[in-house]
């Protein structure tokens, strides 16, 4: 199986830049998917916002990928679902590339191609970054994990909910589950903002008398089998506990909203260049990677971002490897 370019991710990012490069160069492209449905972690953010700056009008997650599913078919690009790679090889003859992919399907797959998009986006780090004590018990989640509970799989991860930490999907995440009968009776907040980059969702917590808590923290999970309750206290300006501040809030589940760290683990097997402190993918000038051919796009270069940002660089880079592509005149 031979294509020009493989793009590995289905996400907003790894759509783009397939539909640039597709655009740019009339050849055979490839995009390999890991889930079961391309558009990424978008297509459980069924809130509105999204498309305001490149399709004039504002879409909810799902509709702003179906802008791109729907050209990507326009233009008659290929597309494989539930398929991973396992490993990329860079040794083959005459600068291809090799990928090793499985899916249910196929079984284990041997893909050649001229050219890579590394778009395989971020995933929220696990519970030890959040350094939480207590016990492992049941109803400990990650806000990420929540929201595509409650909007893809149709569960509610509790009935009263503490959230630990103030990003964009943790706020998203609180509105949800009061509109969905939930109650969430406190937002902790270690420090004395939020953290959230849309300061806008902000003023929801006001709209749904979602409960605040700057300057505290989290020092004990109690529950056995499942989470029953955690104990709080306030923080001084110094971020000392104060004396006696003790709370309790019995709650039936907790959420973490903690960092995204880009999902590299693809590109560290093939000796791509990874940032040692942020984990992103680094780009020379000619935005490919330390090894010819292959680029990459999306939060795996950038982190978080708002998605038009993540759509602008994921057009440049499918424009890059078309360029590519064109200079080096693989046959």
């Amino acid at each position: 199986m031979l294509y020009d370019v493989v793009v590995i991710g289905g996400g907003v990012g790894g759509l783009s830049a397939a539909i640039s490069a597709k655009e740019n160069y009339k050849g055979n492209i490839l995009i390999l998917e890991r889930e079961n449905q391309l558009g990424g972690a978008l297509n459980q953010c069924i809130h509105n916002g999204f498309g305001k700056y490149i399709f004039g009008e504002e879409f909810t997650g799902p509709e702003f990928v179906q802008k791109f599913t729907d050209k990507v078919n326009e233009l008659g690009i290929s597309y494989k679902l539930n398929t991973t790679v396992l490993d990329i090889n860079t040794s083959k003859e005459n600068n291809y590339k090799e990928l090793n992919v499985v899916n249910t399907c196929d079984g284990i797959l041997k893909i050649k191609t001229k050219s890579i998009i590394i778009a395989t986006g971020a995933r929220e780090r696990p519970r030890g970054f959040s350094n939480l004590p207590g016990s492992r018990c049941a109803g400990i989640y990650t806000v990420g994990c929540a929201q595509k509970f409650i909007n893809l799989e149709g569960y509610m991860p509790g009935k009263e909910v503490v959230i630990l930490g103030t990003g964009d999907i943790a706020l998203i995440v609180a509105r949800r589950l009061v509109i969905e009968g939930a109650r969430v009776k406190a937002i902790v907040e270690t420090k004395d903002f939020i953290s959230a980059y849309d300061k806008k969702l902000s003023v929801s917590l006001n709209d749904f008398n979602i409960p605040l808590r700057i300057k505290h923290k989290i020092i004990d999970i109690q529950g056995k089998s499942r989470i029953e309750g955690i104990t709080l206290v306030k923080l001084d300006n110094n971020n000392e506990v104060i004396k006696n501040s003790e709370e309790h809030i019995s709650c039936d589940a907790l959420l973490l909203s903690v960092d995204l760290y880009p999902d590299n683990e693809l590109a560290k097997q093939a000796k791509i260049v990874v940032d040692a402190k942020t984990g992103q993918i680094e780009l020379d000038e000619n935005s490919q990677t330390n090894i010819g051919g292959i680029f990459a796009c999306g939060s795996v270069v950038h982190g978080y971002s708002f998605s038009q940002n993540l759509v602008n660089q994921s057009y440049d880079i499918g424009k890059s490897t078309a360029q590519y592509i064109r200079t080096v005149g693989l046959v």
